[in-house]
């Protein structure tokens, strides 16, 4: 046997001096860049592939609604391709219409189609507003804010309005407001002086309608072309207070502040946040799929320690529902329950086999570990709760293998074979079973990729990392 000095790739690593470290300190080199730019969350991404079509139609009442908009907007787009299910619904004053499209679909060109299929409706209501037409995107919540105290409601809603344009200067993907009512500006006039001045509230509304635009007016040409605008959209109090109302019999001009009050408000409609019984505003801070929501929490960590020590008089600022911590807390119960296992798994190493034997075989798995990150990376995988599962049920079955390769070579090496012939030999008479026993593993967790939908965008990086795991193991 020692004269037959075997060839192929196995013998070409064996009698190389720095081929196998060369290869090994390479895939420690990837496997770390990859660890660096593999995002961390909670879940794997979920792909959500609807558009939503919402049609304004003031006044009107659900039937009328669902009779006019809805039935229209569902037959007319559902012969766009790919289109999964339809589902409407019509409430009073809107109807709404969500297009859900097969997994995969390219959601540019489906957002392109709903709007062409709407636009060819001609059945709309006259009085009907503009349809919108928006592609749902998924957002996960990092954590959330509570903005309180006994100052006044537009004091609040400034401060919470700074906190949220500070955090997306920052970087986050998505800050949002709840309990913070829409401004309003209120004009009160008396019906006496309506009926002296021979108008109506719908002349009031009309005239500040038609004289608060702010409107493109076309373009100049010439040697430079100018494009046109109307600007007069008057946004406070004070500004609709001075709109020209109707000149007096002396040719004075009434302004609509000389004959109303005019205020500015919030809708008394909209509901209000509560927090120990003063109003309060909560902010929702929350990641796109692309960002780390690690990196994301850090950055609002961060800001809000800047930030209190700012507070106003009267105001207070509280955090909770931190899910950020519970991706970490659940992360790291996994590493650190990894960790032990495979300490576990050395110590019985250093037991039963070998000390170099067992060192090489300890050596492989994290190398093993390393290389299925940059396969994670390649196929758009993250560090979540199922891919730190897989990882982690995998540390057994790379164990077996190089433990099994391990004891034949010593074996050989007992039996008088020379160091380079026991470690060729060995490796190759193993290579069929450790080969056979990998793939038998591999179409055992294959099929998960076939699973569709939601569910099987959730569970598909448990076969990837098997594979992966497998293929760094050989």
């Amino acid at each position: 046997m020692t004269g037959d000095r075997k060839t192929g790739l196995i013998a070409l690593f064996a009698d190389h001096r720095n081929a196998a470290n060369l290869l090994m300190i390479g895939v420690i080199a990837i496997g770390l860049y990859s660890l660096t730019r593999l995002n961390t969350q909670f879940f794997p991404d979920i792909g959500i592939d609807l558009v939503r079509v919402t049609v304004p139609w003031p006044g009107a009442s659900a039937s009328d609604v669902e009779a006019n908009i809805a039935i229209a907007v569902d037959r007319e787009v559902r012969d766009i391709d790919s289109v999964r299910a339809v589902t409407s619904f019509s409430v009073e004053g809107a109807g709404t219409t969500l297009i859900e499209f097969e997994t995969g679909t390219n959601m540019d060109t489906a957002l392109s189609g709903v709007e062409n299929a709407v636009s060819r409706i001609s059945t709309f209501p006259a009085d009907s507003e503009r349809p919108v037409i928006q592609r749902i995107v998924r957002y996960d919540t990092i954590m959330r804010l509570i903005v309180s105290g006994t100052s006044s409601e537009p004091a609040l809603k400034a401060f919470a309005k700074r906190i949220r344009d500070d955090l997306t200067a920052r970087g986050i993907d998505q800050v949002t407001l709840s309990g913070a009512r829409d401004d309003e500006v209120w004009v009160d006039i008396d019906p006496q002086t309506l009926r002296r001045l021979d108008l109506t509230l719908s002349d009031i509304a009309s005239l500040i309608q038609a004289t608060s635009q702010d409107v493109p007016s076309g373009t100049v040409e010439g040697p430079l072309r100018t494009q046109l605008r109307s600007l007069g959209l008057a946004r406070s109090a004070e500004a609709i207070g001075e709109i020209d109302l109707v000149a007096d019999p002396s040719g004075r001009r009434l302004r609509l502040r000389d004959v109303a009050v005019v205020h500015e408000s919030f809708d008394n409609d909209a509901p209000i946040g509560l927090r120990n019984g003063q109003q309060a505003i909560e902010i929702h801070v929350q990641r796109a799929t692309s960002a780390d929501a690690l990196a994301v929490a850090q950055i609002a960590d961060q800001y809000i320690s800047e930030v209190r020590g700012t507070l106003p008089p009267g105001i207070t600022l509280e955090v909770f529902d931190v899910q950020a911590s519970y991706i970490s807390d659940r992360i790291g119960l996994l590493i650190r329950n990894g960790a032990g296992g495979l300490a576990l798994v050395l110590l019985v190493l250093f037991i039963f086999l070998h000390a170099r034997i067992a060192f090489w075989v300890a050596v492989g798995v994290p190398i093993a570990l390393l290389a299925t990150l940059a396969v994670m990376l390649a196929f758009g995988q993250t560090i979540n709760m199922l891919s730190l599962f897989a990882l982690i049920m995998m540390l057994g079955i790379i164990v077996d293998d190089a433990i099994v390769v391990g004891e034949h070579t010593a074996t050989l090496r007992q039996r008088g074979l020379t160091p380079r012939d026991a470690s060729v030999f060995g490796a190759v008479r193993m290579q069929a079973p450790v080969t056979s026993a990998a793939l038998t593993t591999m179409v055992a967790f294959v099929p998960i990729l076939l699973i569709s939908d939601v569910i099987g965008q959730v569970v598909q990086v448990i076969p990837i990392v098997v594979v992966a795991v497998l293929i760094a193991s050989l």
